[in-house]
């Protein structure tokens, strides 16, 4: 590296030494429908029929992966809270699921190597984003055409939820970066 021209008396003191996450690959997937049922809102839990959805909020527990030999496997462990109501009253109700995926090495931005897997890839990073619901109220439970019906069919409302969220993985590892340079002083004037 040449340090001509640096005004700093030692190289050491033009010298600033970074701790850096590298990323060596991506996977991005828009939209990825992470839960997809029908459940039974009992009466006695909410104090009768569910009459609309107001609000739908995610709350995310953990998002973690298993870095195996020649994928990565993902799981998000999340509560879907929905805000109902029930003759003019809100209640609250939680779905509470996990999602599993399992991605295979080329199916990373760049694709990659077994080899490079095991020698460049020391953590991963899971972002999820742009949460979005559909959802629909299907009548009531004790319905025969119902498909919230089961053999013992009980008083309560049928709600259909759909989750749906953009998931990024990043892959990288740690690296030691050396910047050299010098800050003029009079970057650091308050004006």
């Amino acid at each position: 590296m040449n340090q001509i021209g640096l005004k700093c008396e030692f190289p050491e003191g033009c010298m600033l030494d970074l701790w850096a996450k590298v990323i060596k690959a991506k996977y991005i997937a828009k939209q990825v429908k992470v839960l997809d049922t029908v459940f039974c809102v009992p009466d006695e839990q909410v104090g009768g029929k569910v009459s609309c959805v107001e609000d739908i909020k995610v709350k995310v527990i953990q998002a973690f992966e298993d870095l195996c030999f020649n994928k990565v496997k993902i799981f998000i462990d999340y509560e879907v809270i929905l805000f109902v109501i029930v003759d003019g009253e809100f209640q609250i109700i939680t779905v509470t699921d996990r999602y599993e995926q399992s991605i295979e090495l080329d199916e990373f931005d760049p694709p990659l190597t077994v080899e490079e897997f095991r020698d460049e890839i020391e953590q991963s990073e899971i972002i999820l984003k742009n949460w979005a619901f559909d959802f629909e109220i299907r009548g009531n439970c004790e319905d025969p055409s119902n498909p919230c019906n089961l053999t013992s069919p009980i008083a309560g409302t049928c709600i259909g939820l759909r989750v749906f969220v953009d998931i990024t993985d990043k892959l990288g590892k740690m690296h030691d970066v050396l910047v050299y340079g010098e800050i003029e002083p009079e970057d650091f004037m308050i004006k």
